[in-house]
């Protein structure tokens, strides 16, 4: 009877191991690939999944710019900051691109942005500007958390008041001499100045 039986054991070993691709065989390596594209696009698609709203769709304002960031690490506490850094990078891109626009705006109206010492000034006010508006204002307005295995996902929502960024650069031009004395300069200064108490929130 036990002969019987370990026949039959090895018959069904057997049959179960010729159904699948022999070990080491170009089959079977296919089917492991297979199996962690698997896992991975799993993973992918939970991390989709718990991706918030407000992240998917960065909330647009006439008042704020606003950037989503995220972070992953085995700490909670380093995920925090990895997020709130990547959300900074992004938002610090879109201020640059603020400052720039409203400095281009600013050259067009006084008629002078082709004057080389006009150019160079509004280059350095518009580099200073911009490096001070990345160090202030920041405010962080929403923030999630998911624990996955053994890390842990942030996602943190930070926003920076447009009139803020304008203002920076309006106090900038009127400090610089070389552009605050240019024609026109005092009637493109207060078209600035209109357009920041226009973007400012109530």
């Amino acid at each position: 009877m036990k002969n019987i039986i370990a026949i039959l054991s090895g018959l069904l070993i057997l049959i179960l191991s010729s159904c699948g691709p022999k070990i080491g065989s170009p089959e079977a390596t296919l089917k492991l690939k297979q199996e962690e594209i698997k896992k991975v696009e799993d993973k992918v698609a939970d991390t989709v999944d718990d991706i918030p709203d407000w992240c998917l769709n960065v909330p647009m304002s006439d008042f704020a710019l606003a950037a989503c960031g995220t972070g992953e690490s085995a700490s909670m506490n380093m995920a925090r900051n990895r997020a709130i850094l990547d959300a900074k990078r992004q938002l610090a891109d879109s201020i640059d691109s603020e400052i720039s626009s409203r400095m281009e705006d600013f050259l067009k109206s006084t008629g002078m942005g082709s004057n080389e010492q006009v150019k160079q000034a509004s280059e350095i006010v518009t580099k200073n500007t911009t490096i001070q508006a990345k160090l202030i204002g920041y405010k962080q307005t929403k923030t999630k958390a998911f624990s996955r295995g053994n890390k842990y996902q942030f996602f943190v929502l930070l926003e920076y008041p447009i009139g803020q960024a304008n203002q920076a650069l309006l106090n900038k031009i009127k400090q610089d001499e070389v552009l605050s004395t240019q024609k026109d300069a005092d009637k493109a200064m207060a078209e600035l100045e209109a357009e920041i108490n226009k973007r400012k929130q109530n």
